[in-house]
């Protein structure tokens, strides 16, 4: 036990962590962040998803099936398509917006919708989930289906949390298939099967397209604990703050000209001040480096990344990621020959 689990004495007083503050303050925000889950709390409505219950049944094999499907053709009629027009440009503005600038690529297909109450508050959640591509195409949007069902991971843990029930996701979504056609009903019935002793519990037999990310839930459980020693420097616990900003021995290192090249061990050439740098970052230092274009900013971003793949560890930013990201399925640089074909093989993968 630690002092930081300690809440009051003997005598009545009161003990807490001096980051504990801040500590309260980060998970409110996580739990705010993003606003109400769509994976919990779904608003349904005409403004905020494409109800592709109310497409055209010509249509929708060829949607189901993942191919691309225009939005004219799921909706021949006038007021239908001017309805799922207007939420497929929110839905495109939510989607760009999401995935350029927090990297969450939201928008998928919800196949049934889960509702259910708790005391006072009511929730509706999608059952299945698809992940979908949509893009506008001249004056129209185009839909295509990507990936496979999935159960919606958060209806299980409430299940499991709030009304004791075991869901075995795998198998409720392979329901959803019989010889390798969709049959979204026999997913709903048995999850009817499965709540029905809750009064407030109900299903319904819904295709929808809209944006479902949930992003405070994960956050929330991940500051469960947020006892860590750059944490508690910034929420002002004065010991760890000097711990952190303590100054840091510079490490030894023999340069390049000194030592035997049979004692390398990075996946390039690397001069002396490249190597000073990889020194100070395999001891453990933090810190920045900032390079001119032409002298081996990008160089220096394989040699790390490739010793922190080979021991398993470690974490390093680079403007350069998206550029690392181009190397071949082969293995070889697919626009860039300073990027090492070594760098997925000490990664133990295959790119």
């Amino acid at each position: 036990m630690s002092i930081s689990d300690l809440h009051e004495t003997a005598t009545g007083v009161e003990i807490a962590h001096a980051a504990e503050a801040e500590r309260t303050r980060l998970r409110a925000e996580a739990a705010d962040f993003g606003g109400p889950s769509p994976l919990v709390s779904f608003r349904d409505g005409p403004e905020s998803g494409i109800d592709i219950s109310k497409a055209h049944p010509g249509s929708l094999p060829q949607f189901i099936t993942g191919k691309s499907t225009l939005l004219s053709n799921l909706f021949r009629d006038e007021v239908g398509l001017r309805t799922a027009r207007l939420a497929a440009e929110r839905i495109t503005a939510k989607n760009t917006e999401l995935r350029t600038v927090r990297g969450i690529e939201a928008v998928h297909l919800a196949v049934g919708v889960a509702r259910w109450r708790i005391g006072g508050a009511g929730f509706a959640a999608p059952v299945l989930l698809r992940p979908l591509a949509i893009r506008r195409h001249h004056s129209d949007f185009e839909l295509k289906l990507q990936g496979a069902f999935e159960v919606n991971p958060e209806l299980v843990r409430i299940a499991r949390e709030h009304f004791g029930l075991s869901i075995d996701a795998a198998a409720l979504a392979a329901l959803a298939y019989d010889g390798g056609i969709f049959k979204p009903q026999p997913v709903i019935d048995s999850l009817r099967a499965m709540t029905r002793s809750i009064d407030t519990f109900s299903v319904e037999p819904r295709l929808v397209v809209s944006t479902f990310a949930d992003v405070s839930g994960a956050m929330s459980r991940d500051g469960g604990s947020l006892d860590h020693v750059l944490l508690n420097a910034l929420g002002g616990h004065v010991g760890d703050r000097e711990r952190v900003t303590a100054p840091r021995a510079t490490p030894h290192h023999t340069g390049p000209d000194d030592r035997s090249p049979a004692s390398d061990n990075l996946l390039l050439d690397a001069d002396a001040e490249q190597e000073a740098v990889l020194a100070r970052v395999a001891a453990g230092h933090s810190l920045t480096v900032a390079t001119l274009p032409g002298t081996g900013g990008r160089r220096l971003s394989s040699m790390r990344s490739g010793s922190w793949c080979a021991a398993g560890s470690g974490s390093w930013w680079s403007r350069h990621v998206g550029r690392l990201s181009t190397v071949s399925a082969t293995g070889s640089p697919a626009s860039d020959s300073t990027v090492s074909p070594s760098l997925p093989r000490a990664c133990g993968a295959t790119w």
